[in-house]
């Protein structure tokens, strides 16, 4: 979508898709992030825009234990079902599929309270290089004063966050907001929302963004 006017966008470049979230324990971390969503947000913490789980055997290649995966495994399937089984690669030029596999479990807002749940009993999680367990949500909505409650005006694009919540729990914040320029109107925004927000906001992430001359492409620079 091509911007209708200039605007500001925090979000982590290609080299750097996740950082931290707020809280080493999934249940610090999903306070945080309902905090955030009640406070910031036009989002409802109970109705993610999406949410799955994966799992993960474990790795001959890191001589990771498979009788601990294993166990992981069998207990989210008994509270989740089976799953979509896959490999997790396939071997090059053989076409052989990898020892190793990946479990999807495809959720919904239903299962919300009980995932999360799930989660937090299951800790501390095992440290593997996948997973062995983790939780993925999204959430898309357009940002409020945390004061008044009300959607700030002239927001052409939603905002985004996508969550892991596991033995890391971590983010990717896709954040637009809808000032032209970074004028004190925007730093006072920024402050306002500081205290609520799940993750620190690193300020060499925000750019501005606008359409290019031709309006047919957006077009980004450093503050």
């Amino acid at each position: 979508m091509i911007a209708l006017r200039p605007f500001i966008v925090y979000d982590l470049p290609k080299s750097r898709t996740t950082q931290a979230l707020n809280g080493k324990k999934i249940e610090k971390a999903w306070e945080s992030i309902g905090l955030f969503l009640a406070n910031a947000t036009t989002a409802n913490i109970d109705l993610p825009t999406s949410i799955y789980m994966m799992g993960y055997s474990a790795s001959e290649e890191f001589a990771e234990s498979p009788g601990l995966a294993d166990k992981v495994l069998e207990d989210a399937k008994k509270s989740f079902g089976i799953g979509e089984f896959a490999p997790i690669s396939y071997h090059y030029p053989s076409g052989v599929p990898s020892k190793q596999i990946k479990i999807k479990w495809d959720l919904t807002s239903n299962d919300l309270s009980k995932s999360i749940n799930h989660m937090i009993k299951g800790q501390p999680w095992p440290k593997y290089y996948m997973g062995p367990l983790e939780l993925i949500l999204s959430y898309d909505f357009k940002l409020i004063d945390p004061i008044t409650k009300v959607e700030l005006r002239d927001q052409q694009f939603e905002s985004s966050i996508l969550i892991w919540l596991s033995r890391s729990n971590s983010i990717s914040p896709n954040l637009y907001f809808p000032f032209e320029e970074p004028n004190d109107s925007f730093w006072n925004y920024v402050n306002k929302i500081d205290s609520f927000l799940p993750f620190k906001l690193e300020r060499k992430y925000l750019r501005l963004g606008r359409a290019n001359k031709k309006g047919t492409a957006n077009i980004y620079s450093k503050l």
